[in-house]
């Protein structure tokens, strides 16, 4: 129970930094495009695997709520650097998708806001892996049930749009020249 609880948090938080590493190749790819503008998939990707991203964190705060009175400051700085540049990154795509010139500076900017999120991530899993390994910390597994039910078939269906949407955005940088 308690290794599906851990990747009900950690596979989702991979999806995101897998995601986010894509959408970063991408958006460089995006640059080098006449078109890129049109490319912008911003709206299906970023709320799809933010999403994923706030499941993760959910499950987190509920079954590690024990662990998170003796780390939860040292958190404070990497969740800090994921809201800013997650707030960053919204703002960013919406200057660069109601300009009508195209700005290579706003996409340098983009791609620093992803790689700050990325940080971010690397950051805390810096942070709570020691901690859960030297407290020897169990999880609270008292709703599993409910976990497994509702959690894992609804992060298996979140994959299909995920996948079709990087699917749409890999064929139309590769059809533009």
């Amino acid at each position: 129970m308690v290794a599906v609880l851990y990747c009900l948090i950690l596979v989702p938080v991979i999806i995101y930094l897998f995601f986010s590493v894509l959408e970063i190749w991408l958006t460089l790819r995006i640059t080098q495009k006449p078109a890129g503008r049109n490319l912008i998939f911003v709206q299906a990707s970023t709320e799809v695997t933010h999403t994923l991203l706030v499941f993760a964190y959910a499950q987190f705060m509920i079954t590690f709520s024990g662990l998170l009175v003796h780390i939860g400051g040292a958190l404070w700085w990497p969740i800090a650097l994921l809201t800013v540049s997650i707030l960053l990154r919204g703002s960013l795509y919406l200057v660069i998708f109601y300009t009508s010139r195209k700005l290579r500076v706003l996409y340098g900017l983009l791609l620093t806001t992803y790689l700050l999120g990325v940080i971010s991530l690397l950051w805390a899993l810096a942070i709570i892996v020691p901690a859960i390994i030297e407290r020897q910390f169990v999880p609270d597994t008292a709703n599993m049930e409910l976990v497994l039910w509702l959690g894992m078939p609804i992060l298996a269906i979140s994959l299909i749009p995920i996948v079709a949407v990087y699917r749409f955005a890999l064929k139309q940088i590769n059809r533009h020249p």
